[in-house]
């Protein structure tokens, strides 16, 4: 399989992860259109796709046409229009987490933009190892490091040691504030 299958591939398997109105399509070329579920799941799926280091992101914030197909091809909207044009700008500004963010408010849009760089910076730079123990957690659930490290067959302390490394506390916490801020940014 090449380097792009594969890419490709890793990245199919991360957007199938996402709770979507609309699943994740390929509309021409290397254009993927999706709608998530909620601003949890738009963060999500941002984070997802910066994980694999290949994409350009863009993020619309506005309203949809109701009701919302299931088709991503047919979703139409201010949202769409915004999310378009970002995914241009991101991938014409040359930075290192090529992620922009078009929403009606400039100010707050700019401001999300600008933290899921900062987070997907961080993401990015997390080890192989770091990964299998951080794909294994489930946010707020206490006492499965014993179990991850049963499964990864490492010590409870490895594990608990890839956790603080990976940042990974600081993401979950991070993600719920990008999602409230993403909210607010729609509602205005």
């Amino acid at each position: 399989m090449t380097d792009v299958a594969a890419a490709s591939e890793a990245l199919w398997q991360q957007l199938d992860q996402v709770e979507t109105h609309s699943p994740f399509t390929a509309l021409s070329g290397q254009l993927l259109l999706g709608v998530p579920r909620d601003a949890s799941a738009a963060i999500d799926a941002i984070l997802r796709t910066t994980r694999l280091n290949f994409c350009n992101i863009g993020l619309g914030i506005g309203p949809l046409y109701e009701p919302v197909p299931q088709d991503a091809e047919l979703v139409d909207g201010r949202a769409v229009h915004r999310a378009l044009g970002a995914l241009e700008a991101a991938g014409h500004r040359g930075e290192r987490v090529p992620i922009c963010v078009s929403g009606p408010e400039e100010d707050i849009a700019t401001g999300i933009e600008g933290l899921l760089r900062l987070l997907g910076q961080s993401i990015r730079t997390r080890s192989a190892a770091e990964w299998a123990v951080v794909d294994l957690m489930t946010p707020g659930v206490r006492g499965q490091q014993r179990a991850i490290a049963e499964a990864l067959d490492i010590t409870p302390q490895a594990v608990s040691a890839a956790i603080v490394r990976s940042g990974f506390n600081d993401e979950h916490d991070a993600r719920a504030g990008l999602s409230r801020l993403l909210e607010l940014a729609d509602q205005a």
